[in-house]
């Protein structure tokens, strides 16, 4: 019957129907795989299933933290505009809420494990406890200080800037300049500090992931490798 069709026509229903064709295989592919998913984790023991429920707050709250962080970056190269600062602010303000958010769901988990050691050591399951390893790890608690002492150095100077736009930007008030020069400095040295903490840190779990390759999917994805951006200093 397609072929009866005129030729224009014909590639029209040709073409509807591999789009067709590829839908119904796409849906195929991707129930097939979700099953074999679900079948997975039906093995799984009731304590690595809660586990993995523990960790999906984690990935959560990790990425929302990387996704303000770099809408924070963007913000930090554009501030001479009141609107800007105040943008950041409370950025930083939702920022602080979500790492608090993030260490309370690192808690949970490796409370978790620390609960059920008998139960790893019974079962063979010891990869269990290099999770609680990595979380623990001097590297990962100090890369986490660093980014609260960060924000807060941030939100500090951006208060006071924000307090004193007009003395800053449009009097020059020397008393005022003085002491938002003050804030700055602490807070490129809180920056610096913490984008030191984060090289140490991505090296830490660089290794770590290639002495426990079995424990990736419990870990952070591979976020803000490079330095962070600097809020660049008014020029008076």
């Amino acid at each position: 019957m397609i072929f009866k069709i005129k030729k224009s026509s014909r590639i029209i229903l040709v073409l509807i129907f591999l789009i067709i064709f590829l839908m119904v295989l796409g849906g195929g592919i991707f129930l097939y795989f979700l099953n074999k998913k679900k079948s997975v984790q039906d093995n799984l023991p009731p304590i690595i299933k809660q586990m993995i429920v523990l960790n999906e707050d984690i990935e959560k709250t990790t990425s929302d933290i990387y996704n303000a962080s770099g809408k924070l970056d963007s913000i930090s190269m554009v501030q001479s505009r009141i609107t800007d600062i105040e943008s950041a602010i409370k950025l930083i303000g939702d920022l602080r809420q979500l790492v608090e958010e993030n260490q309370i769901a690192i808690d949970r988990l490796t409370e978790f494990i620390e609960d059920h050691t008998s139960f790893v050591h019974r079962k063979n399951l010891l990869w269990v406890f290099a999770i609680k390893e990595f979380y623990t790890n001097h590297h990962v608690v100090q890369h986490h200080k660093s980014r609260v002492n960060y924000l807060a150095a941030f939100e500090t100077l951006l208060k006071y800037t924000h307090t004193n736009f007009q003395n800053i930007m449009e009097l020059q008030s020397r008393q005022h300049m003085r002491s938002y020069d003050v804030y700055y400095m602490r807070y490129r040295r809180a920056a610096d500090s913490h984008n030191r903490f984060n090289k140490k840190r991505i090296s830490f779990q660089t290794a770590f992931v290639e002495d426990h390759p079995e424990v990736t999917p419990f870990l952070p994805g591979a976020h803000h490798t490079g330095p962070f951006k600097f809020w660049d200093k008014f020029s008076f």
